[in-house]
């Protein structure tokens, strides 16, 4: 617990991302027509999501025949 402390008091100002800056997406977000349902903040946040829609669409193009094939036949 001492090593969490230690960093929680001293990284003020050292992580990567501007909580103002966050703020200030976080609230056009808001005030905009259309509303993100998602907001990655950040260039950690938005490699991880894009990361993972990448997995997401190469997993599911791989499998789109099976998955197309599950209809009645008609």
């Amino acid at each position: 617990m001492g090593a969490t402390r230690t960093m929680v008091a001293t990284g003020d100002g050292e992580q990567p991302g501007d909580p103002a800056k966050a703020a200030a997406a976080i609230r056009a977000a808001l005030a905009a027509e259309r509303t993100p349902l998602h907001l990655p903040l950040g260039d950690d946040g938005v490699d991880a999501v894009l990361g993972h829609l990448d997995g997401v669409r190469a997993e599911i193009t791989a499998w789109e025949k099976v998955a197309r094939a599950t209809a009645f036949d008609g």
